[in-house]
């Protein structure tokens, strides 16, 4: 929040410092000719005017009624009305009323607001549109879709903006339903007849008319749709250079529509340093340097921008658009965050005597697994909206797919490491650090080309990138000697193999891979390509790797949903699953011979996943064909959300979602892990600790 501030001081004072006649501004005047932003006193005055909309997952009706309230009229030297539009940078909550990945609505957002709740605003605290607020002395705006924008707040003006969206409509496709911005404007529209219903024609008119509009466009039409993933239709129609264009053109008819809806003073904000942003360093740059194909596409970007404002204004005969170039703004903070005071200055600085009491875990693999990476990507496979976690201490989903603790949580516990924060979790730093880390991300597979569906998630190259790029930061706190000693002593845990059949061969009728393939043959060539990361993983010093199996795919709910008429197994995934995990075991058998020594183990969960579906009631369990939580045949359908069937007794489920073991299926197979001899290949955990009891 602080660096927001920042830059709103530094777009604030650039245009102070610019040509008198379009520079100095009222924040309660009339003229459009002076613009002068004279910050108001005491910036916390209007801080988390509102807070979070929970339970809202459709837009309110409009009925087109008069706004309650006797005396909506405009008053005399009232602050000059701000109306917003664009993406998660300004939006303020409306994806809160709306049923879509792309949603700040959840801890710890808005840690910092006063009431410390997620308010929608994708920051801490405040955006830049609260913070230009308190500039120009106005409350912070509402979104449009609130039930609280009637009456004398309508003056106020009203914020527009839904993250994911850009400047094209098929841009942020993945987060379904957002306000695109022909929609967001038709609101605008929609805006000015409920206003002019309140304060008449005239005064409506002129009220817009001296707003204050502030946009931001363009950041997504790189991230979320050209730089999506390798490949994407826009980089197969487009040359980088022709897309820029392409873009600008479509935001001029954008900027054009808000000058026609009256817009007269727009403030253009530029797309920012996107290559410098912490998601695009962790996907492109081991060596923690910004992503030169984003930089480059915003460097082309904003001198394009800067001269169709130029354009637009020489045609309408006034400086009513004003570009703000964030990219270089953001991008002095990012070269030298200290010069503004930020940065990790208050934090310890590395102890080299901070010695590891326990083994560290560090995890790999897809959902069975992740606990919590894909909550800081732009995917749809999440777990972080309730009733995820409800079993949790405090009930509260963590990105884990589970009621409550999943696999690597229920080993740890086992084996008494401390907690194992996700890779992307910012606190995992210090003395975190020595617990190991989580890179484990929902959705992935064996190959690239798995889970696609999902776009934005870890794939297993850049687990392995992140792997490193943790070794890196470990060795800065406790040097080489102590870092090379903490992974030769960890336990490893990967889970791979599932979505490369759910999700990929088997994801349509006619798919690609299976048309490449048939499964005697698809089999060998995913083996193929696991042990090239295994032996990656040795390469980067595991030396005691627990290797899980596909489990049970033909039996779990997704599948009786889908391909089961009386509650049997789907046979084209069981018998998948059975010939994978046998040349699994093989395939780390000839791995470790040829080492030298056991460090690959393999668990056939598939079997051991399978006495539970086959005799569910010798375990505890009341049934191992419905999920608890779901809807459709056997709860089988999609993933568990708020509106999902939930069952009381999670206990009594063999399954949580579709896909995905309970807290306690997940208990008994860590169990079977540690003490068993049937299902693990050479030796069970326990047997290996006892061989390792010298390593504290």
């Amino acid at each position: 929040m602080a660096s927001l501030r920042l830059m709103i001081v530094l777009c604030l004072t650039t245009w102070v410092s610019a040509t008198p006649d379009t520079t100095i501004f009222d924040p309660k005047g009339d003229h459009f000719d002076k613009v002068i932003f004279r910050p108001r006193r005491g910036h916390d005055a209007h801080r988390g005017s509102h807070g979070p909309h929970k339970g809202h997952h459709v837009p309110p009706k409009r009925n087109g009624s008069t706004p309650s309230g006797p005396n909506v009229s405009p008053k005399e030297k009232q602050p000059r009305p701000f109306f917003v539009f664009g993406d998660s940078l300004v939006d303020n909550g409306n994806n809160n009323f709306l049923i879509t990945g792309a949603r700040a609505d959840l801890p710890p957002y808005g840690i910092d607001s006063k009431d410390h709740s997620p308010t929608g605003r994708f920051s801490n605290g405040l955006n830049i549109p609260d913070v230009i607020s308190e500039f120009i002395g106005s409350e912070p705006t509402l979104p449009y879709l609130s039930p609280e924008l009637t009456g004398q707040k309508l003056l106020i003006g009203a914020n527009f903006a839904s993250a994911g969206v850009g400047i094209l409509n098929d841009t942020g496709f993945q987060f379904l339903n957002v306000l695109r911005m022909p929609l967001q404007l038709e609101y605008f529209k929609e805006y000015q007849q409920r206003l002019s219903l309140a304060i008449g024609d005239a005064q409506a008119k002129q009220h817009v008319n001296r707003a204050l509009v502030l946009i931001s466009l363009g950041g997504n039409d790189f991230v979320n749709n050209y730089y999506l993933y390798p490949g994407s239709a826009r980089s197969q129609l487009m040359s980088l250079s022709d897309y820029v264009t392409y873009l600008i053109a479509e935001y001029r008819k954008i900027l054009e529509k808000l000058y026609e809806l009256g817009s007269r003073r727009v403030v253009v904000m530029g797309t920012g340093p996107l290559g410098c942003a912490p998601a695009e360093r962790m996907q492109h740059s081991l060596t923690g340097d910004c992503a030169a194909d984003l930089q480059a596409a915003a460097a082309l970007f904003e001198p394009q921008l800067t001269r169709m404002i130029q354009d637009l204004n020489a045609k309408h005969h006034g400086d009513v658009f004003i570009a703000a170039n964030t990219k270089l703004m953001h991008h002095d903070m990012i070269t030298d965050p200290k010069a503004f005071g930020l940065g990790a200055e208050n934090d310890p600085p590395p102890n080299p005597n901070i010695e590891s009491t326990h083994r560290a875990l560090f995890v790999f693999g897809d959902s069975l697994v992740d606990n919590g990476n894909n909550n800081y990507l732009a995917t749809s496979a999440r777990a972080d909206s309730p009733p995820y976690g409800i079993d949790l201490p405090d009930h509260r989903p963590t990105g884990r797919f589970s009621n409550g603790l999943n696999l690597p949580d229920t080993i740890g516990e086992l084996i008494g490491t401390g907690p194992v924060l996700p890779f992307l979790d910012p606190t995992l730093t210090g003395q975190n650090l020595l617990n190991g880390a989580n890179f484990a991300s929902a959705g992935i597979g064996i190959l690239n080309d798995t889970g696609i569906q999902f776009v934005n998630i870890i794939r297993m190259p850049y687990q392995m990138d992140d792997f490193e790029t943790y070794r890196n930061r470990l060795t800065d706190l406790i040097g080489i000697e102590k870092t090379k000693k903490l992974i030769d002593n960890a336990l490893f845990l990967i889970s791979c193999g599932g979505n490369d059949f759910v999700n990929n061969y088997f994801l349509i009728r006619y798919s690609l891979r299976s048309f490449q393939y048939k499964i005697p043959e698809y089999v060998p060539f995913i083996i193929s390509e696991y042990e090239k990361i295994l032996k990656r993983l040795y390469d980067l010093g595991a030396r005691k790797v627990l290797v899980t199996g596909a489990g049970p795919l033909g039996c779990v709910p997704a599948s009786l949903a889908r391909f089961s008429k009386k509650g049997e197994c789907a046979a084209d995934l069981q018998q998948a699953s059975e010939l994978y995990n046998v040349q699994l075991v093989n395939m780390v058998s000839s791995l470790n011979k040829k080492i030298g020594s056991n460090v690959f183990i393999t668990v056939q969960t598939h079997l051991l996943h399978l006495n539970f579906i086959t005799n569910p009631k010798a375990f505890g369990f009341k049934t191992s064909q419905e999920a608890c939580c779901g809807q459709g045949p056997y709860n089988g359908l999609g993933l568990c959300t708020p509106l999902s069937n939930l069952c009381k007794d999670r206990n009594a489920y063999v399954f949580w979602d579709a896909y995905h073991p309970s807290e306690r299926a997940n208990r008994l197979i860590a169990q079977e892990i540690f003490n068993g001899t049937k299902y693990m290949n050479p030796m069970n955990l326990s047997t290996l600790m006892a061989m390792d009891s010298n390593i504290v």
